[in-house]
């Protein structure tokens, strides 16, 4: 593997990967100018896609395993909920919520808010 490659898988845009808290399972978004940074840690998130959700990540937290994240419900949970239809469902969802957690504070979907057992 080339040195370019090495810097490349650590960088994000100019900011180093370092920087940020969370597994390397994040990745960058896709059409950044349209993502907020941060209001703390002024950083463009990170996402990830996972079976039932997406998440962000910045560089606010403790560590990569204990951090902050905002939260969007996934193709799966969503269809899951509409008898098999994925008619209406978001793809901006996490960009949406993100940045109008970064504008006012409040967060548009809780990560634990669709089931009453307090999981997704």
């Amino acid at each position: 593997m080339s040195a370019e490659n090495v810097v490349n898988q650590f960088v994000y845009g100019n900011v180093f990967r370092f920087n940020y808290k969370c597994i390397d399972a994040y990745q960058e978004v896709i059409n950044p100018d349209e993502w907020l940074n941060c209001p703390n840690c002024k950083l463009k998130p990170l996402t990830w896609e996972f079976n039932n959700g997406e998440s962000t990540a910045c560089g606010c937290g403790e560590s990569r395993y204990n951090h902050f994240s905002i939260h969007a419900e996934s193709i799966m949970s969503y269809v899951s909920r509409n008898d098999g239809s994925a008619l209406g469902y978001d793809n901006n969802a996490l960009r949406k919520n993100w940045n109008h957690w970064v504008e006012t504070g409040e967060e548009l979907f809780l990560h634990a808010g669709v089931r009453d057992d307090g999981r997704w």
